[in-house]
């Protein structure tokens, strides 16, 4: 299996991150966006405040954006009784679940949820809370959800308007900053298997004081999700994998087991091969389910462990989020204002027993075991003195795993404006702290370990471990693995500790930004923007002592001391009417911006956009926009601990290859480059003046990623220079004496990405009786996703696994139908997944089905609105995958699918 692995989820450092102006983007040139007439057709008719251009920092708000935009305003953010931003945004085709609760059950980063426009990787998308990017905003279970007014989503780089990450887009999420009056609701969920349990609590409060001079805002939302715990609760994600068939192909299938290790200890070697210790030390034939040729460890059925039956299938997760804010108009024309907002996640469940502890090696000289006369006369008839055996240690080394993450983000800044309003400026500081302590309970600790199976009868008749005849000031205890829970105490005490790491990060952000029209073209302002931004992050990682010594058997960990870098930005944007009121030109209007960053890693870099909009009727427009947009590389790729290795690899430039062992290095590298990406976006907007209400809008977009971050094996590495000929991999090795002696394998500028495909939106609003109904449908269609390493290009476009990073199906869709009136509302959503396979043939080989059926999955909502004199109640309900959907068999950790199935809600909010 071959995968294209560049980027790095762990939590141990986050990506790069940056700050962003604090000027609203607006909803202008989408779908549910600004008309050409001004008028807004946001969701439930409600007006936005400031209107700006869609990944623009120009705030004209009769100006047309050529970059697309999507707006999810109250209703998708109800809808389906979702919990968090996440699970809103990969309802949208256009988003992948790249990390969420069911892909994170049993890896440390568990419990975020980023986004993941495109599919081209979380780092590619870049997150703004109110603007302004924030110290752990990638992770979306952070931001206060009840406090969410809507989410603008562009779909296009803006790397020239916001800075590093926005390649593949931006996800801007609008908090309702000027809420008045006081909200509380509190919701449940329950799916029909009686599991994945959610609790979630919210309450606000807005008020404005001093002669309605200032506002404060304070809110808070607390959330409790159960996950799903065992995966084997749900049989076609647990226990479920590929399996050879008769025919020696692979197939997804179900109840599968370990066939070489039992949680009694199984004997694999010798002629007591096939039995297995019972609890009380004494041995029985082990009972097999169906053996294939070519899968020697796995079985159907029989009696053998799964990791499943311990670990998550959906991870649970503990979440508080508060957040205030305190704004004052200390003149007509200027405001300041503070901003705070905390979170914590955190979760404590069962993760695995100990996997670095598989087959182990005992003397039959062991004071432990306990075998028969019979057994005993077998062993010595053959002459045996050893064997091996498959043990799972739940009963000794069943790791847990406790995290706590905790962030705080603190900012401060001004909005004024002057000349007549025909000018505004504003500026800001934020600084933020993001704290995230992990610790693995129960882990093995190796030397001990190995110690404590080698046991021997001591002085005194008792089992010892045998260091103990040289060593007796030893701790030493031996450890009796011949059956599950025959271990003492004193002996688990020994062999196991709790891996401790402790990581933070530091963000610091700063920008002014000074916007405004300083005269008019074609009856039309002409509208400029530029500023000056600075960020700096920073992180430091701490272990404990084991970890720093290397005593765990399965992940230690080494102190990363305060590092970071910084970047200082500039930027320029205008936004020109070229004609207007002509004939087949209603309006042309040219928008453009460029952006210079000088990192302290990697000096200076330019992003611009050029775009358009042209309005041929008042039915009728066309938008375009090129850009070049980067992505700096992150702290993990730029700082993260090198370690040293040693291994063999073929030296392909010799006739016949040869074979050598080479000293490999990984880690981060200061080298980096940023990635460079060019971007086509080209649609057109349909809004036909004899079907009032109704909007159609369908954009084309063409993504090529150069000098993408990534790591690559060392034979990848040897591979890539002398068989594709590429530079950047020869760079990596050393030669001493003609023979490779070294290679770097440090994360490198060597992949490259190619994304293509279409968006389409519609809508259509009407009214019927004291209500209005809206429909509204999106799909996405990719045409191809692409990554070439530099070894082997992955055609990721049609597939639906976890097998390789960039998969993604050829369509997504929905279409929703919404009835709202004063007293009641309702939704009905169907979610459409386009069918495909688990994974291309160079990733997933020898495999007898790779077919996904395509699935629709159908969401209910209904709701009532009791007025209460001034006040209101809401009590609303909704059934999410209606009819039950099952996920594909052995689609673990997909992204796609839904592993829940039915879920109810319930829940009621009042405001007063």
């Amino acid at each position: 299996m071959v995968a294209v692995n560049d980027v790095d989820y762990s939590v141990r450092v986050r990506r790069h991150s940056a700050v962003a102006l604090a000027v609203a983007i607006a909803c202008a040139g989408s779908a549910y966006g600004q008309s050409a007439a001004g008028q807004s057709t946001t969701e439930n008719s409600e007006t936005i405040d400031v209107v700006v251009v869609s990944g623009s920092r120009i705030s004209t708000a009769g100006f047309d954006a050529p970059t697309p935009t999507t707006v999810l305003g109250e209703v998708e953010l109800r809808q389906a009784g979702r919990t968090d931003i996440a699970a809103t945004l990969t309802d949208l085709p256009q988003f992948r679940s790249t990390q969420s609760a069911s892909s994170t059950n049993t890896v440390t980063s568990s419990g975020q949820t980023p986004a993941d426009l495109r599919g081209l990787g979380a780092s590619r998308t870049l997150v703004l809370v109110n603007n302004r990017r924030y110290i752990s905003s990638d992770d979306l279970q952070t931001v206060p959800y009840s406090l969410v007014k809507r989410i603008d989503v562009v779909t296009g780089g803006a790397s020239a308007a916001y800075g590093s990450d926005a390649v593949a887009g931006v996800v801007n999420i609008i908090l309702d900053d000027n809420r008045e009056g006081v909200e509380v609701g509190v919701q449940r969920g329950r799916s029909t298997h009686g599991d994945a349990e959610k609790t979630l609590v919210e309450a606000s409060f807005g008020t404005k004081l001093f002669d309605d001079r200032a506002h404060l805002l304070v809110g808070a939302d607390y959330l409790k999700d159960d996950g799903i715990i065992p995966g084997t609760r749900r049989p076609r994600i647990g226990e479920a994998n590929f399996f050879p068939g008769t025919d020696g192909l692979l197939y997804p299938t179900a109840n599968l087991h370990e066939a070489r290790r039992s949680e009694g200890g199984l004997i694999n070697t010798g002629v007591l091969t096939g039995q297995t210790f019972d609890t009380d030390g004494s041995l029985r034939p082990f009972q097999y389910g169906v053996r294939r040729a070519g899968s020697p460890n796995l079985m159907i059925g029989g009696e053998g462990y799964n990791i499943d039956q311990f670990r998550s299938v959906v991870a649970p997760i503990e979440r508080a989020n508060v957040m205030g804010r305190f704004s004052l108009n200390v003149t007509d024309n200027v405001k300041v204002w503070a901003e705070l907002i905390y979170n914590n996640v955190k979760d404590e469940r069962v993760y695995f027993p100990d996997l670095a502890i598989t087959q182990l090696t005992f003397s039959y000289d062991n004071p432990f075991l306990n075998l028969t006369p019979a057994q005993r006369a077998l062993v010595q008839g053959a002459g045996e003195t050893t064997f091996t055996m498959g043990r799972a240690v739940t009963d000794v080394a069943l790791a847990s795993y406790k995290y706590d993450r905790e962030a705080v983000q603190a900012t401060i800044g001004f909005d004024g404006e002057f000349a007549d309003g025909k000018w505004r400026y504003n500026g800001y500081y934020g600084r933020g702290k993001q704290e995230q302590d992990m610790k693995l309970l129960n882990l093995a600790l190796a030397e001990n370990f190995f110690n404590a199976i080698d046991a021997v009868t001591g002085p005194g008749g008792s089992p010892v471990c045998r260091i103990a005849l040289t060593d007796p000031t030893t701790a030493c205890r031996p450890l009796n693995l011949f059956g599950s829970g025959r271990a003492s105490q004193a002996a688990v005490d020994y062999v196991t500790a709790d891996w401790h790491a402790i990581d933070e990060t530091w963000l610091d952000t700063a920008g002014i930004i000074l916007s405004g029209e300083p005269f008019e073209l074609w009856n039309q302002p002409v509208s400029f923007a530029t500023g000056i931004e600075y960020r700096k992050e920073q992180f430091r990682s701490t272990y404990d002592a084991n970890s720093l010594a290397g005593n765990f058997a399965t992940i230690n960990g080494e102190n990363i001391s305060k590092i970071g870098n910084d970047v200082t930005e500039g930027f320029v944007e205008v936004a020109i009417p070229l004609l207007a009121d002509k004939p087949l030109v209603q309006s042309l209007n040219f928008n453009g911006a460029a952006r210079i960053s000088d990192y302290s890693t990697s000096g200076s870099i330019w992003s611009w956009k050029l775009g358009g909009t042209w309005h041929l009727v008042n039915d009728f427009k066309l938008r375009a926009t090129r850009s070049r947009d980067i992505r700096a590389p992150n702290l993990t790729e730029l700082f993260s601990s090198p370690s040293t290795f040693f291994t063999n690899v073929q030296d392909v430039s010799q006739t016949p290859a040869s074979t050598t062992q080479v000293t490999l290095f990984t880690g981060g590298s200061t080298a980096l480059d940023p990635e460079i990406a060019d971007t086509l976006t080209v649609g057109a907007v349909y809004s036909p003046s004899f079907v009032p209400g109704l909007e159609v809008s369908l954009d084309y977009y063409h993504i090529k990623i150069e000098d993408v971050i990534t790591t690559l094996t060392a034979q990848q590495i040897v591979n890539s220079c002398y068989q594709q000929g590429n530079q950047s991999a020869c760079n990596q090795i050393t030669r001493t004496g003609g023979v490779i002696t070294e290679i770097n394998a440090t994360y490198i500028n060597i992949a490259e990405f190619v994304n293509k495909g279409f968006d389409l939106e519609a809508s259509y609003r009407f009214d019927v009786g004291p209500g209005q109904v809206t429909v509204r449908g999106l799909a996405n269609y990719v045409d191809t996703l692409a990554v070439d390493n530099g070894i082997i290009t992955i055609e990721g476009a049609g597939y639906l696994g976890s097998q390789a990073t960039f998969l993604v199906p050829k369509w997504r869709g929905s279409v929703t139908l919404a009835y709202e009136s004063e007293f009641i509302g309702g939704d009905l959503r169907a979610r459409y997944l386009d069918g495909g396979g688990y994974a291309p043939s160079n990733v997933l080989s020898g495999v007898g089905n790779n077919n996904i059926a395509s699935r629709t999955y159908v969401d209910l909502g209904l709701r009532t609105y009791i007025p209460l004199g001034e006040s209101k109640l809401t009590v609303y309900g909704s059934v999410q995958n209606v009819f039950d959907k099952e996920p594909a068999l052995a689609a673990l950790n997909s992204p796609y699918f839904d592993i829940v199935g039915r879920y109810f809600t319930l829940g009621v909010r009042a405001n007063f």
